[in-house]
């Protein structure tokens, strides 16, 4: 009878023994598994948030910005002549050459003009253009003090205050291209210019320092520019090589005085262009 006790009880014990062991080793795997579970939620967490991040980063890099005026067209080619119908003026209507006022009178001559291609004239007689150069000199004396030689924004003021005409653009420091895009637009392009570089053979010689022409149109064939040219009686419709007029193309200062020969390394372009849109 004893034996069966200690028996029993041997058995109590290893059965109470199995059933801790497999307590313990059951809490010990729902541990593991539960350590295992929040470290591949860690693990999902840096491979759903990272990417993303760094997606954003290269889409922001890669992300072409938009010019908010749009993709820049490059201009067209001339392709055909164009030719303004620009009534023409001499700058001496009556060959009085030796008379300060016409000898330096182009600027006046190029914006008479102007005016009467803006009114649709097709001819200025000389009596006509002779009083309109010189009622703008006289403008120019009262309002600036001088009238010898005037650049391309004491003519901008002109063409406002005198004519009263707002569709004028002066502008520095211009292209080749800049030129014929006006003459595309069709538009007329007043230039000042070295006049000797320009090489008319019909210019007294050696021709004059400061002067100013207009462009009326461009001839892609030849690559010329037709200008009305007020320095000479035979300046209607007158071809420039493209490159050599634009080489001859100076901003020469206003002044009561003529101005020294220019340093060809400091010439600086300009232009006037005027347009018959408002």
């Amino acid at each position: 009878m004893k034996n069966r006790k200690i028996y029993l009880f041997i058995f109590l014990v290893l059965m109470i023994f199995s059933t801790a062991s497999f307590l313990f080793v059951r809490l010990s795997k729902n541990q593991e598994t539960s350590i295992e579970s929040s470290s591949e939620k860690e693990n999902w967490k840096e491979t759903t948030i990272q990417p993303s991040s760094e997606n954003a980063i290269e889409n922001s890099s890669t992300q072409k910005i938009e010019d908010p005026k749009g993709p820049k067209e490059n201009p067209k080619e001339i392709e055909s002549q164009i030719l303004l119908e620009v009534p023409f003026v001499v700058q001496a209507p009556f060959a009085n050459w030796k008379d300060a006022d016409f000898q330096n009178g182009c600027e006046e001559a190029s914006m008479v003009m102007t005016i009467g291609w803006l009114d649709e004239e097709k001819n200025i007689s000389p009596t006509e253009a002779k009083k309109r150069i010189l009622d703008i000199i006289a403008f120019e004396n009262k309002t600036f003090g001088y009238s010898a030689d005037t650049d391309v924004f004491d003519m901008q003021k002109i063409f406002k205050q005198y004519f009263k005409n707002e569709n004028i653009k002066a502008s520095e420091n211009i292209t080749l291209e800049d030129i014929k895009d006006e003459i595309q637009n069709g538009n007329i392009v007043l230039v000042p210019a070295f006049g000797r570089a320009l090489k008319n053979p019909n210019f007294t010689q050696p021709g004059p320092i400061a002067h100013m022409l207009i462009i009326i149109g461009y001839d892609p064939a030849t690559k010329e520019f037709i200008t009305n040219d007020p320095g000479t009686r035979k300046g209607a419709r007158y071809r420039y090589g493209e490159n050599l007029l634009f080489e001859a193309i100076w901003a020469y200062p206003s002044g009561k005085d003529i101005p020294p020969l220019p340093e060809t390394a400091k010439i600086k372009k300009a232009m006037i262009s005027i347009s018959k849109i408002d």
